[in-house]
């Protein structure tokens, strides 16, 4: 899990898109109660803002750490009174969510730390499932992308042996696609995917 300064809520970055309520806590970053979605790692906020208006139901949130991503992703969401932006580490900013809060959480081609010596740098780790999981409404989804298979196998696992019920996460042809996604398909790189459901 990376470490660095705490910035919620002081350094929040909300998307100017209606009001919001207070800063008890990232769930109270919107103005109606609905399921509570997760873009961890938002990146430039092509997914997010795609995933914003597929689920008006929902309230969409992006987590990014670079100040110029959270720019970009804020212009992308700004039409869409169902999305905010979050600037943060994404393990501290998890950690500010109250039990059973989480709908369905993302994580779409996170950093894979390929090398075997660096694979204690990868977000998915027990101590993020750890976070995660307590935080997880009854039947929560977590939905993982990776061009990487070591890293989706081993994700796989790690939250295979925490209890997760794991499944393939099959996607429409209609499915909006990260940035990332998107170069990969175009360059004919195999996607590994996965869903697992909180137990």
């Amino acid at each position: 899990m990376n470490a660095g300064t705490a910035v919620f809520p002081g350094d929040c970055a909300v998307v100017d898109a209606g009001p919001t309520r207070g800063a008890d806590g990232p769930g109270d970053l919107f103005a109606r109660q609905a399921p509570l979605v997760l873009d961890l790692g938002c990146g430039n906020g092509v997914f997010l803002a795609a995933l914003a208006a597929r689920e008006p139901e929902s309230n969409c949130l992006g987590v990014e750490k670079k100040d110029y991503r959270v720019r970009q992703a804020r212009r992308r969401a700004a039409d869409f009174p169902n999305a905010r932006v979050m600037r943060g580490e994404v393990g501290e900013v998890l950690g500010q969510f109250a039990a059973r809060s989480l709908s369905s959480v993302y994580l779409l081609f996170s950093d894979p730390w390929p090398k075997r010596r660096h694979a204690v740098r990868r977000l998915v780790q027990n101590e993020f499932v750890g976070l995660l999981s307590p935080r997880m409404a009854p039947g929560g989804k977590f939905y993982f992308a990776s061009d990487a298979a070591p890293y989706f196998a081993w994700s796989r696992c790690i939250f295979a042996a925490a209890g997760w019920e794991i499944s393939a996460w099959p996607v429409s042809p209609d499915w909006p696609l990260t940035e990332f996604e998107r170069r990969f398909v175009a360059a004919g790189v195999r996607v590994h995917r996965f869903c697992a459901t909180a137990s």
